[in-house]
């Protein structure tokens, strides 16, 4: 069936946001609606008005593949939030959105490991964390989102992300010797390698802890428009080594 949708071809703006994929409700792209409900999954942004019904939901032809460039173009409210990590759920508020604290939807019927939690959303392999970053988790972990962090987590292994963007450094190598001058003297097993057009840096730190946890595990990636700074705290030599597959698999867009 042929869609007639709100805004004509030679009304779409280039450049607003990237041309991802994402899926969008005919109740904005045919009917005009605002988005009133959007949410990250791993699969990609996914833009509801927010007063369909689960049967209306339910029918694929409902919903269709577009890019988020033309998202954005049918409500710019929506351009400030893009670079929330997977996970991540907002509700209209006016001319804006406010955080949903349950988070995007979770299949039910899903196939979730026994010793990860059930009651938040569960990922593995390839993930796109932000418009800039990616990484490859090495086993199903949970996530949540917490103080502005992206956090992956098993038992045994929890690792904290945070992705940064501005102009005060002009190059990579800058922004990687920054961070330098920040690291613990006390840090050992130092690491550095290049990731694509990133420059990537790790260390080890030993600190005072009330269990039994090993020395965490910290690392940056850098680029010359942004960075990402990884926490990754383990309990044993297996967790470690899955800590370090997740940092090495750490990569620019």
């Amino acid at each position: 069936m042929t869609k007639n949708f709100w805004l004509p071809p030679d009304k779409i703006v280039n450049g607003l946001a990237p041309n991802y994929a994402c899926y969008a409700s005919d109740r904005i792209m045919v009917e005009g609606a605002p988005v009133g409900y959007m949410y990250r999954d791993g699969e990609g942004w996914n833009f509801l008005a927010g007063d369909e019904d689960q049967d209306y939901v339910d029918d694929p032809a409902n919903l269709g593949l577009y890019s988020l460039n033309t998202l954005a173009n049918y409500d710019r409210a929506i351009i400030d939030y893009l670079d929330a990590p997977p996970g991540a759920a907002f509700i209209r508020s006016g001319d804006g959105f406010v955080e949903d604290p349950e988070g995007a939807p979770t299949d039910p019927d899903a196939d979730i490991p026994a010793y990860l939690n059930p009651n938040f959303p569960t990922r593995s392999g390839y993930q796109q964390i932000t418009r800039n970053w990616a990484l490859t988790l090495p086993e199903p972990m949970n996530q949540r989102i917490e103080d502005g962090s992206l956090v992956f987590w098993r038992p045994g292994l929890t690792a904290w992300l945070s992705a940064w963007g501005d102009e005060t450094y002009t190059t990579a190598a800058e922004r990687r010797d920054e961070f330098r001058t920040k690291i613990s003297p006390l840090a050992y097993d130092h690491a550095e390698w290049a990731s694509g057009t990133s420059l990537c840096l790790s260390y080890r730190l030993a600190e005072d802890h009330d269990d039994a946890r090993m020395p965490a595990l910290y690392g940056s990636a850098v680029t010359d428009a942004s960075h990402l700074l990884l926490a990754l705290y383990v309990d044993s030599g297996d967790d470690l080594a899955s800590a370090y597959s997740l940092l090495r698999s750490v990569t620019p867009i």
